[in-house]
């Protein structure tokens, strides 16, 4: 049986999922592979084991579907080969690739595609931008269960001036769509979306899967169907109909943003509308109006007195170092902007640390190779390969300040006579002579770091940022051989990629771990959100900004539109766009202001680009400080 639970406290949620576990643990004598936890992301799984504590189970299974799904179609990829016909590579195992290499693809067939054939000529974009676009498409449509064929047509005839707009660019589209998914399953190559698919068109409908699905759990729980895609609905059914109970936990109020590709239309009719015998279900949808923000009891102040974005952000910086010298504790303190931004960052950081106060941005915004032992090691792998003119001067610079342990100056003039420098020169004739050793370029990395890197003063502080370009290196450049998409060296194509595209990230447990330090949160709206943080003062920052509120429909991507619960053909109209961001602004609000005591509220006249602003978040604030109470 199917049993529905409401519970819109996510502290409240935690304890009663936890309860439940250990109830139904008791219930199967600690047979804890019986028992099925989805969970929608990383955090929240690491946070359920660190809670649960459990001395002696079996096997937890605490996952996300992502994660679900992959390991069976490793377990079972011999039943859908036996199936699948676009697979031609025969091995035993599939490759799952990196992000990296999944945007390289695309990315190298759109400039491709633009440059030889004219492709997308009508639309205004880098090709990256392009690329991240038809990515992203991908993604969302694989979690949906629309067809990879038809999203370029989805999104075209959903166009309110399609009778005026050339249909060349979604069909370009729907093309470089069929290249990467072909080029992927003919190598047998598998990333989130093609594991998607793979897993609903073969295993899904594999009679022999099924048995042994039935048969491995006893239970399952659903710790948040508000963020569960279409294809996890589609499995959550499938699967309680061989279990002996599912629980599922639903909190109505946070869908808060359109990229998370929620599709609450086919939740309801899939599930919620479905359960029966369960009273505590009240199946009307609930929607956030103002009244319901204005309900709450956060106190709200405005301060729109600055005219430039530099004097807005001296007035938050004032504001907190008030905050904290009147005693609140920085583990009390959000600051809250609505994108990364790296002149927030740099200028809030500065001034803050200067005043011995801790801050911890949620985001890392640098590519990996900003960092100067991140950098040390591409410089050294372009010395390695005689990849020289792909080295900056300024990353030069960097990695004789970094390998010489000396100032920026020093290094500078070092830099200019490098040749004569027997510093320099000594680790020029170590990399060197690393060449006849027929080192793969992660093997190289390995020796360049134990042998010159780790005994400097930052060594072993840095090395898991330095790890991540390893392990990098290693998957991209054996998944890019197996491709031969490109006749440029590997290892080339590979620190192309890493000076471009590769981010740095937080470890998951790092996360966990500086929710609750003594440290100032600096975050998005979403990551507040996701991350369930509770920061009782909250600052907003540039809420005249329409970042807070973005546009949905853009040239070639519509999340609305590759949705399965938006009709085909159907037009994408103004009043729908206003409508959704509407619904996902007030959405986003409420969660922002449930459990806050006071948000400062920070607007300058003009952007930081230079122009002036105004935006839908300002006018409802301008509603909530003129009540004088939320």
């Amino acid at each position: 049986m199917k049993y529905l639970f409401r519970e819109n406290n996510n502290k409240a949620k935690v304890n009663k999922v936890l309860n439940l576990y250990r109830t139904l643990l008791n219930r199967t004598n600690n047979n804890s592979r019986s028992i099925l936890l989805i969970v929608p992301n990383s955090i929240t799984k690491v946070n359920y084991e660190r809670l649960l504590n459990i001395e002696i189970s079996e096997e937890l299974n605490i996952t996300t579907y992502i994660s679900f799904i992959k390991r069976e179609i490793i377990k079972f990829w011999p039943l859908i080969t036996e199936k699948c016909s676009e697979i031609r590579n025969e091995v035993i195992c599939p490759i799952f690739i990196p992000s990296s290499l999944s945007e390289y693809i695309i990315i190298n067939k759109v400039n491709e595609l633009r440059n030889a054939n004219g492709y997308f000529q009508d639309i205004t974009g880098t090709n990256r931008s392009i690329a991240n676009n038809i990515n992203n498409n991908i993604n969302k449509a694989a979690l949906a269960l629309i067809d990879f064929k038809t999203i370029g047509e989805k999104i075209y005839l959903s166009k309110k001036n399609r009778d005026n707009i050339m249909r060349f660019s979604y069909t370009h589209m729907d093309e470089t769509i069929e290249y990467y998914i072909n080029t992927l399953l003919e190598n047998a190559m598998i990333d989130n979306s093609i594991a998607i698919y793979l897993y609903n068109n073969y295993l899904m409908n594999d009679k022999r899967y099924i048995q042994y699905l039935s048969e491995k759990f006893n239970y399952i729980i659903i710790d948040s169907l508000e963020s569960c895609s279409n294809a996890e609905v589609d499995f959550i059914n499938l699967l309680s109909d061989y279990t002996l109970d599912t629980y599922i936990y639903f909190n109505e109020i946070k869908d808060y943003s359109v990229f998370n590709n929620i599709d609450m239309e086919y939740i309801y009719e899939n599930i919620i509308d479905n359960i029966k015998n369960n009273s505590d279900i009240n199946r009307e949808r609930f929607n956030i109006n103002l009244s319901d923000i204005f309900l709450l009891p956060t106190e709200v102040k405005l301060n729109e007195s600055s005219q430039l974005y530099s004097e807005m952000i001296d007035e938050l910086i004032n504001k907190i170092i008030e905050l904290v010298n009147n005693g609140v504790s920085l583990k009390d303190i959000a600051i809250i902007s609505p994108v990364n931004n790296t002149i927030l960052d740099y200028q809030i950081k500065n001034v803050l640390n200067r005043n011995k106060i801790s801050i911890f941005n949620t985001k890392k915004n640098n590519k990996i190779i900003d960092y100067p032992y991140s950098n040390a090691l591409v410089v050294a792998a372009c010395i390695f390969y005689e990849y020289e003119d792909y080295i900056k001067e300024e990353e030069y610079i960097t990695f004789i300040e970094t390998l010489l342990d000396v100032n920026r100056i020093q290094a500078y003039k070092i830099y200019r006579n490098k040749k004569y420098h027997d510093g320099y020169k000594e680790i020029e004739k170590y990399i060197i002579s690393k060449r006849k050793e027929n080192l793969k370029i992660s093997e190289f990395l390995i020796k360049f770091y134990i042998d010159r890197m780790l005994n400097l003063k930052d060594g072993i502080a840095n090395v898991d940022v330095c790890k991540n370009i390893i392990y990098e290196s290693e998957s991209f450049i054996e998944n890019i051989k197996l491709l031969n998409i490109n006749p440029k060296k590997e290892e080339k194509i590979f620190i192309e990629v890493l000076k471009n595209t590769i981010n740095d990230y937080y470890r998951v447990s790092d996360i966990l771990d500086l929710k609750e330090s003594e440290s100032i949160i600096l975050t998005t709206p979403y990551s507040y959100i996701s991350y369930d943080i509770n920061r009782p003062i909250q600052i907003w920052v540039d809420i005249g900004s329409n970042a807070w509120n973005m546009k949905i429909e853009k040239d070639i991507s519509n999340l609305i539109v590759l949705r399965k619960s938006f009709k085909e053909k159907q037009i994408y109209t103004n009043e729908i766009e206003e409508y959704y961001k509407k619904y996902y602004l007030y959405n986003m609000i409420y969660n922002l202001l449930i459990n806050a005591k006071q948000v400062y509220a920070y607007k300058s006249e003009y952007t930081v680009n230079g122009y002036i602003q105004e935006s839908i978040l300002y006018s409802i604030l301008l509603k909530l400080v003129s009540k004088g109470e939320v």
